[in-house]
């Protein structure tokens, strides 16, 4: 893990300081170009050299917006990484030459406080039908207001703050029930463990009493490990009756974070609003479950003095807060470790366009891109070893909230 702060605070560090050189050499070459234009019009008078400078001005605003047009947005590396991390409402695989994008966009399904349920097929029906996608997120225009606006290969718009107040109407609400990219990668990751596990499952029928065979032998020894290792150890008699659940969370994480790390998919486990609904799962089996004594252990520790029970409720505080900080670590654990590598991986290779200013100094990309490509691989390693460990971590920990909400007095004795 220092390894990896090391890493991120050397990246973070790199792109700061030459972001802020080409600002700094910017800002120079444009006051020495004013200080020359001033010192050419001083002559002609005051007056003039206004109006000269005031026309400059104008052609170099009509020339920098000519340009803008005509090149087009330089990519941010900061904004790729984002948008690879972030949840889409389209699944982006690649750019051709030309301007081109290869991707699938999903439908938009909306709700809104003004509209009602709202269906489009893509983003530009979805403008006509007064809601713009910002941000990957819907919001409802205000009436009266152009809906002229450009949609990026992406499927967004985008607005500045000043523009988001100007075009946005913030008293309505919206609720998106769109299919993005990280539900569609749940629903197949999904269906895929389901047929691996169904083949399983047929391969016993067929094999019964003989030895494993095939995708059986890979699979055998990973659910017998849950069972005896995971389950059995803090659900003790109880084993049976979570142990589907278990196997289902550490199959289903570890198939997900291993999608994560192909091309071409998402990256499920790095989305918090996944990670936060198993928790959910998992607080709502752990309560349902618990014990009496569970319950008594909360509101009414034993072995404390009454005065931090009942004269001052410290302790009953602190067991309820308890109740809440588990499943939000479980939660945050997994997101942060998978978002981790991700990052860097990311960052490293982006390196190399950041050194290369866009292609204006390919001596620094290409001196760069060896080390660059030699740390991707390294992370790269420890993000499959990570995908194996963080859904037994999660699983682990889940058997051990319920076996403890489960724990009565008389199994202390």
């Amino acid at each position: 893990m220092s390894l990896k702060n090391f890493l991120i605070l050397g990246i973070l560090s790199l792109a700061l300081s030459l972001g802020y050189s080409q600002d700094h050499h910017d800002q120079e070459t444009h006051q020495n170009d004013d200080k020359h234009k001033v010192e050419e019009t001083q002559d002609g008078g005051h007056e003039e050299a206004k109006k000269d400078e005031s026309k400059d001005s104008d052609e170099h605003e009509g020339s920098h917006e000519g340009d803008a047009l005509e090149h087009g947005h330089k990519e941010d590396p900061s904004e790729v990484i984002i948008h690879h991390i972030l949840d889409n409402h389209n699944w982006h695989i690649t750019d051709l030459p030309g301007g081109q994008s290869i991707g699938i966009e999903f439908p938009w399904m909306v709700y809104t406080s003004k509209t009602g349920f709202v269906y489009a097929s893509d983003s530009e029906e979805l403008i006509e039908k007064g809601i713009i996608p910002v941000h990957e997120k819907p919001y409802v225009l205000k009436e009266g207001v152009e809906k002229h606006f450009h949609v990026n290969h992406h499927g967004m718009v985008h607005l500045e703050e000043g523009e988001m107040e100007k075009y946005i109407d913030e008293e309505a609400f919206v609720i998106d029930f769109s299919i993005t990219k990280t539900v569609s990668q749940m629903i197949l990751v999904g269906l895929i463990l389901l047929l691996v596990m169904i083949s399983v499952a047929n391969a016993y029928k067929k094999r019964e009493g003989q030895a494993p065979k095939g995708l059986q032998s890979f699979i055998e020894p990973v659910v017998i490990f849950v069972r005896d290792e995971v389950a059995k150890p803090y659900l003790g008699e109880n084993t049976s009756k979570f142990l589907p659940y278990l196997l289902t969370l550490f199959f289903f994480i570890w198939f997900a974070n291993l999608f994560g790390l192909m091309p071409f998919n998402s990256n499920i486990a790095g989305n918090i609003s996944f990670t936060a609904a198993l928790a959910i799962l998992t607080f709502i089996i752990t309560q349902v479950n618990a014990s009496k004594d569970h319950w008594v252990h909360v509101f009414n520790t034993p072995g404390v003095p009454w005065w931090l029970k009942f004269g001052i409720p410290l302790m009953p505080l602190v067991e309820f807060i308890g109740l809440f900080t588990k499943p939000f670590a479980l939660a945050v654990r997994l997101f942060a470790n998978i978002t981790a590598g991700h990052f860097m991986v990311l960052g490293l290779i982006s390196l190399i366009f950041i050194l290369g200013n866009g292609g204006e100094s390919a001596g620094a990309a290409f001196g760069i891109a060896p080390l660059s490509f030699l740390f991707t691989v390294i992370i790269f390693m420890l993000e499959m070893i990570v995908a194996v460990i963080q859904p037994f971590i999660f699983t682990l920990l889940t058997a051990v909230f319920v076996g403890m909400a489960m724990e009565s007095h008389d199994d202390h004795h």
